[in-house]
């Protein structure tokens, strides 16, 4: 064989030894880099006002995807009512050498724990079928982020599928915010086959920080309530009544607003102070 014959034959196996090979080296320097930071995150804030915890946590998906899962995850707002998201299982995904989107999975029975307007601790625990959302940033701040939740049940509530969806409008300032839920079933109320919210959430500018992660969602939230901006509620609808309306925060920052007509029994929104 002439040796011009062997560079063809040997040429492109060679190209595969070398890319996979940076492809590794990418992963570990990646995996080590998270693993680390992770772990120094654990017990502490990830941003102002939002602290992690979680009891174990595991790194897989070699060589494309830095994988991973978590054990007793919980996510913790300051503040006077002390909010708490836990998961019995967590888990994270994003590829090792494209870093804009990362998606999430939780599994196992999902609690949601706060301070009540009386100064009592309260609960609301459920557990899913699925729960899938993810998250795309762009110029170091979230551009979007999707969750699908399926099958939900509790003892308070059940839907068959719940959705929610938050992007930046790129042409206005304002982020869009869609929710629906189908087969949903609240306390006292008849079973709704199909029920959504598309709403605006004006003067995004004034929630950069918080989207960026690098303001307290307090001071990010008191910004955005001092300069006068407002959720929007283009449309609610709990087929087959529809109705329109707008949220805001008071000077006790608590969220309250009114309804075009009556949607789940109520007209007017009112919440107990968020912060």
């Amino acid at each position: 064989m002439r040796y011009s014959s062997r560079f063809f034959l040997y040429a492109p196996f060679s190209i595969l030894v070398i890319l996979a090979i940076l492809v590794s080296v990418q992963w570990w320097r990646e995996a080590g880099a998270w693993s680390k930071k992770i772990d120094v995150l654990n017990g502490h804030e990830i941003a102002p006002g939002i602290t992690l915890h979680f009891s174990k946590r595991q790194l897989s998906g070699f060589p494309f995807r830095v994988d991973t899962t978590f054990k007793d995850f919980r996510i913790t707002f300051a503040g006077p009512r002390s909010f708490q998201w836990q998961a019995e299982d967590f888990a994270l995904h994003r590829l090792s050498y494209e870093g804009s989107k990362t998606v999430f999975e939780a599994g196992g029975k999902q609690t949601f724990s706060w301070i009540g307007s009386d100064s009592k601790p309260a609960q609301f625990a459920f557990l899913p079928g699925s729960v899938r959302a993810d998250a795309i940033t762009a110029n170091g701040k979230l551009a979007r982020f999707d969750l699908v939740l399926v099958a939900l049940d509790s003892r308070d509530v059940t839907a068959g599928r719940l959705e929610i969806h938050l992007r930046h409008d790129p042409k206005i300032d304002a982020l869009d915010f869609v929710a629906f839920a189908d087969s949903l079933s609240l306390p006292s109320q008849k079973p709704i086959v199909y029920a959504k919210a598309d709403a605006h959430i004006t003067m995004a500018q004034f929630l950069k920080g918080l989207l960026s992660g690098d303001a307290d969602w307090r001071t990010a939230l008191e910004a955005w309530r001092a300069a006068g901006a407002h959720v929007d509620l283009v449309e609610v609808q709990a087929k087959p009544d529809t109705a329109t309306g707008r949220l805001m925060l008071d000077n006790t920052h608590a969220l309250k607003g009114t309804l075009s007509r009556q949607l789940f029994g109520l007209t007017a929104l009112e919440s107990a102070p968020l912060y």
